[in-house]
């Protein structure tokens, strides 16, 4: 008989200091999230200080957002070999290093701000890598559930951060001001903060990592801080077989993940971030600075505070995710978001076809109810199913697939508007949320009160035919 997750776990010695480990880990996210809203408001600022005009704006527009995602795409690949060198520790310090020559880009030039925007995508590519992997190893199994999932709660604060710092721009704006020279260090200080926290405080390496480097003393260090004194033995031999499988994986070809054993677990982590990103909400965090243009008349008060209400709303809206996980479990909650947030694209589909002020203050109250249902269900539970059914070369795909999906729609979306108007833009979301309703209704499976094992042992019980369960590796 299986056992629930919270039976038979190794207790933990403080579990304010494993969150708050993990959480520090993670801090990475709040700039994966804070870059994709903060220039929704700054844009006409910035615009006015670069020189930009209006006829250009539409195409450096793309470019500058554009960028960053391809950043990403670059900063995975680069995090992927970084990985086979370097600790994860290490990784997330290079990774905030990189980050802090976005300082730079508060130079008032077109062409300093696309490269230092590339220089911080490239940071939050290999933290995006590297964060889950660090905290898949870290992480008690117990808590891992929950954990997982703060890199999505990262992710919509940081949106939020965002979008507020564009209150700023209610008093400073125009070419005059340099409020967006501020908005643009923030990544940076986040960056600092979280290399400083891991250095001084949470010095850890992953106790896998450290046993392939035959450091045992500092392996068990590690264990110790994080367990209590009567588990340690048996965690230091469940790394020692992690350690074992690790290096065993390094003598295959990457291609390993394409075998069928490894294929529903890919086939999930890829479909789940394609639908993260195609579901609509990233179409507003860019492109809701055009939407609230029209909606607020050109009124910058009235747009800053279209633009606020997304921020918060999103980031209260997450929060219900965690009484939610322990009663739906992560297919419930995939179901029921996928279902809403289809129902509501197809809404706003509806209503773009009509014009007068009620429509288009309909229309903002469905872009609020579509990103707190994201923030609430896509966000979080997507960031963590990836690492949950693949190792960290599967993660390693899948993450660099999703920065790629990311740039495509970046770069699409406006073609996208011209060819089938906003109407038609968001009829195509709407068609991809609920076709994702029909797919996890399929392909992903109730996970309620299982531990990484059992979720594993499920998967392959119905898919003995392609997927073989892995070792203790992908157990934690």
């Amino acid at each position: 008989m299986k056992t629930n997750i919270s039976e038979n776990s190794p207790k933990v010695n403080s579990l304010f200091q494993v969150v708050l480990m993990n959480v520090n880990i993670q801090l990475g996210a709040l700039n994966i999230g804070y870059v994709l809203s903060y220039l929704t408001l700054t844009i006409d600022t910035l615009f006015d200080n670069l020189g930009i005009t209006k006829e250009e704006r539409t195409s450096s527009l793309s470019l500058i957002n554009g960028i960053l995602p391809l950043g990403c795409v670059v900063g995975v690949i680069i995090g992927y070999f970084l990985k086979r060198k370097f600790t994860n520790k290490q990784c997330i310090h290079i990774a905030d290093l990189i980050g802090l020559s976005s300082l730079l880009a508060v130079i008032a030039n077109t062409n300093v701000v696309i490269v230092f925007r590339f220089f911080l995508g490239v940071a939050n590519g290999i933290s995006s890598l590297i964060m889950p992997v660090y905290v898949k190893s870290l992480c008690p199994e117990k808590y891992y559930y929950q954990i997982s999932m703060i890199l999505g709660y990262g992710v919509n604060t940081g949106l939020a951060i965002g979008q507020l710092m564009g209150i700023g721009y209610i008093k400073y704006h125009g070419e005059t001001s340099n409020w967006w020279r501020v908005v643009f260090v923030f990544p940076a200080i986040i960056f600092i903060i979280r290399s400083s926290v891991i250095y001084f405080c949470y010095n850890y390496d992953s106790p896998e990592q450290s046993l392939q480097r035959n450091d045992v003393e500092h392996a068990k260090q590690v264990i110790r801080k994080i367990y209590k004194e009567e588990y340690v033995e048996a965690q230091l031999d469940r790394y020692r077989q992690i350690a074992q499988n690790e290096q065993l994986k390094t003598q295959n070809s990457f291609l390993h993940i394409f075998q069928k054993k490894n294929l529903i677990g890919l086939q999930v982590g890829v479909i789940s971030m394609f639908v993260q990103i195609w579901c609509g909400s990233f179409a507003v965090f860019y492109y809701s600075a055009q939407i609230f243009e029209q909606l607020s008349g050109g009124d910058l008060v009235l747009k800053t505070i279209y633009t606020i209400c997304i921020g918060l709303f999103s980031a209260a809206a997450q929060f219900t995710t965690i009484p939610m996980l322990p009663r739906l479990g992560q297919k419930y909650i995939l179901i029921i978001g996928s279902v809403l947030m289809g129902g509501i694209n197809i809404t706003i589909a509806v209503l773009s076809n009509y014009q007068s002020d009620t429509i288009l203050f309909l229309i903002f109250v469905f872009l609020v109810l579509l990103i707190m249902v994201f923030a609430a269900t896509l966000s979080p539970v997507c960031w963590g199913i990836v690492p949950q059914l693949n190792d960290s070369d599967g993660t390693f795909f899948t993450m660099d697939l999703r920065w790629i999906f990311q740039a495509i729609l970046i770069f699409s979306f406006p073609y996208i508007v011209q060819g089938v108007n906003i109407s038609g833009a968001f009829y195509i979301f709407g068609g991809i949320d609920l076709f994702y309703t029909i797919y996890c209704g399929f392909f992903i499976l109730d996970s309620r009160g299982k531990t990484g094992a059992q979720i594993l042992e499920m998967y392959f019980d119905k898919y003995s035919k392609f997927l073989v369960l892995p070792q203790t590796e992908t157990n934690q």
